[in-house]
């Protein structure tokens, strides 16, 4: 099969294209001019050049394109209509080029997000699947609009939302490890939140059994492991890895939602977000982060295979090979 993915040389992307490749599939991949590609180094991929907001000519890239994988978006904003313009509009943008340059399209496959869906209730219990969406963020709101645009385009698609995403190559939860290399481990408050995690070749699998998947047009599918952790067991079994003990230290939250403004303060004099604001801090202190791994393997057959303290494992030992850690 050919396939286009759009952030292809991000963290999740360069996992995915290196799993089509190893299957044996065509990969092209957008990106915009002067992006770093050198996670795709060494890996056969042909690169197109392009914005999702700007200039765009897709005729090329999506002649043939059997699959699209659109994973390109933004995290983080100065104001809702920040991200809107990106996960939203830029979604628009590639759904009306597939419609005009891509006959050959078997299914559109959004990457969304969990905070789409907004949090589950609380505990190790799931989201229900036909709860109605609720996202907290301006992010999860943006995503939503995404997959909205996704599902009137009219195209063959699929949603696939995933949870905290960590692995080699990821830059956010790498601070979780630094931490816990110190044996710290923050707690947001004092409540037990719990969450659904994926490593991230994990992740590219689960998106490519999307994409080959005999299914209806629309579904919306998280892509979670099984095992359900706390934040703090989380950051004591990094800790382990790194071979320290994790001494929680919790966090409290009328100090985190300061912080939360204070960087955002910060990043509006720099003139560039952070990832860390007061809508993370939102994220942070919902009740729970959950969703079943149910729908994955009703519907495509798959489950997230790799043991979660061999992931943690695998990731710190990327970190530390490459000096990250």
């Amino acid at each position: 099969m050919l396939a286009l993915v759009t952030g292809g040389h991000g963290f999740i992307g360069s996992h995915l294209c290196e799993r089509l490749v190893a299957e044996g599939h065509q990969v092209r991949m957008l990106a915009r001019s002067g992006s770093d590609l050198s996670h795709l180094s060494g890996l056969k991929v042909e690169v197109f050049h392009g914005d999702l907001l700007g200039p765009l000519d897709l005729s090329e890239a999506l002649r043939d394109v059997h699959w699209v994988f659109h994973l390109a978006g933004a995290l983080k904003g100065f104001c809702e209509e920040d991200l809107l313009a990106v996960n939203r509009d830029g979604t628009r943008r590639l759904t009306e080029a597939c419609a005009t340059h891509a006959p050959a399209l078997r299914r559109f496959l959004l990457v969304s997000s969990l905070a789409a869906a907004g949090p589950s209730p609380g505990g190790a219990e799931p989201l229900a699947e036909a709860a109605p969406p609720r996202p907290l963020t301006w992010y999860g709101r943006s995503k939503l609009e995404g997959e909205r645009v996704v599902l009137a385009s009219g195209l063959p698609c699929a949603i696939l939302r995933p949870p905290v995403v960590f692995g080699p190559r990821d830059r956010d939860v790498l601070s979780v490890f630094r931490l816990a290399k110190w044996g710290l481990v923050p707690l947001p408050g004092r409540r037990a939140r719990h969450y659904s995690l994926i490593f991230a070749p994990d992740l590219a699998e689960g998106l490519l059994r999307a994409a080959e998947a005999a299914m209806p047009s629309g579904e919306i599918i998280p892509l979670v492991h099984p095992e359900v952790v706390t934040w703090a067991d989380l950051g004591q079994r990094i800790a382990r890895t790194l071979g320290r003990r994790g001494r929680v230290v919790p966090v409290p939250e009328g100090v985190l939602r300061v912080a939360g403004r204070l960087a955002e303060a910060t990043s509006r004099l720099r003139g560039r977000p952070g990832i860390f604001s007061t809508q993370k801090v939102e994220e942070m202190l919902a009740p729970a982060w959950v969703a079943s791994p149910e729908p994955a393997r009703r519907l495509l057959g798959w489950t997230a295979a790799t043991p979660l303290d061999e992931a943690l494992a695998r990731t710190a030992r990327w970190y530390r090979d490459h000096g990250w850690l």
